[in-house]
């Protein structure tokens, strides 16, 4: 009987290898397009010595129909409310199997701590079943973890640690570990907690910025909603906002004597816009047009005081000593010469810091 049933096995598991890749670009797409954060997604299909072992000692009277995670999938989110969010879409495009799903956080109670994840026995759902690509898995169910990343490292060094103590960790080196874990369950909640206040301070200054209040302290996030605002008509007409390292830009504008959102819109120029507008190129860095900005207002201030050592990230096509870009600085009296005798400044593209 049980070689027989790892024949079979050994027969189907390209089916529930495949069963688990499909599962996991799926999840992806949905996940993508209805922009919900994830950390990352991974799928097998258990090994065939993984399957010897599960049924090894005779617990399964039939394993076909009994092993739920012949396919397994896991999601690592980044904190806890991002769990909700991507829950809520495995459950409404898959069948799920109640009796056999779980919540392990409510499985703990409130006076216990270790392992937490949520866990789906599912299967695919009918409509989907009668698409051709699809209609081959009609009889495959397949298990969905989902965790926290802090959730994850936790449950992954307990099993490995586990294992090499055959499957029982001595009395005070099991309680080491159910502290370690309540520690990280407050860390959890604290991330999360802070993601949150992330969330509340951008969506404030959003709303701030949209009415014309720049009297803000200045932040990464705060940057960013303030370009995002202040620049809205650029955006409209199809030019794009791409983030990339705000965290030095706010470190060189302190330096400049920026505090609040107001300081740095006291700095743009009138004509700004439209000398971006001439520029050409329709993707805008975050970062670098911060930089512009005190570059264009005084760039002996930028270079002598603000820039970080003796790089300027700039956005640009080619050298902005030349053509459109030598023209849009020149316009606001950039003297390049002097830059690079007085300041001796290596000007280099994002993508080079980038890669």
């Amino acid at each position: 009987m049980k070689n027989e049933f790892i024949n079979w096995y050994i027969d189907n598991r390209p089916a529930y290898k495949h069963l688990a890749t499909k599962v996991e670009v799926l999840l992806r797409e949905l996940f993508d397009s209805n922009d919900i954060s994830y950390h990352m997604i991974t799928s097998r299909a258990k090994t065939v010595e993984s399957v010897k072992g599960k049924v090894a000692g005779g617990k399964y009277e039939n394993p076909k129909k009994q092993i739920h995670d012949f396919t397994g999938i896991r999601v690592i989110t980044y904190v806890e409310d991002e769990i909700d969010e991507i829950c809520k879409i495995i459950e409404e495009i898959f069948e799920i199997n109640s009796e056999h799903s779980s919540n392990k956080s409510d499985d703990l109670g409130i006076d216990k701590v270790g392992y937490k994840s949520v866990h789906y026995v599912a299967s695919l759902d009918q409509e989907r079943l009668k698409l051709p690509e699809y209609r081959k898995f009609s009889d495959k169910c397949f298990e969905i973890q989902v965790r926290t990343i802090l959730q994850h490292a936790w449950a992954e060094i307990e099993h490995d640690r586990n294992y090499k103590f055959s499957g029982k960790l001595p009395p005070t080196l099991g309680r080491r570990f159910k502290i370690l874990a309540g520690v990280l369950e407050m860390a959890d909640r604290e991330f999360n907690d802070i993601s949150n206040q992330i969330d509340l301070i951008s969506e404030s200054t959003k709303e701030s910025t949209a009415k014309g209040n720049y009297d803000i302290p200045l932040s990464s996030t705060t940057l960013s909603k303030f370009l995002e605002s202040r620049f809205s008509s650029l955006w409209s007409d199809g030019f794009q906002l791409v983030a990339f390292d705000t965290g030095q830009a706010v470190a060189e504008l302190e330096r400049f004597g920026i505090k609040t959102l107001e300081d740095l819109n006291n700095i743009i120029p009138n004509d700004f816009e439209t000398s971006l507008r001439e520029l050409g190129g329709k993707s805008i860095l975050d970062a670098p047009l911060a930089i512009r900005i005190m570059v264009t207002n005084d760039y002996h201030k930028y270079f002598g005081k603000a820039a970080h050592d003796d790089v300027w990230i700039w956005m640009g096509q080619g050298d902005p000593t030349e053509s459109a870009e030598r023209k849009f600085f020149e316009k606001y009296g950039v003297d390049w010469d002097d830059i690079y005798e007085k300041y001796g400044a290596r000007l280099v593209e994002a993508e080079e810091l980038d890669s």
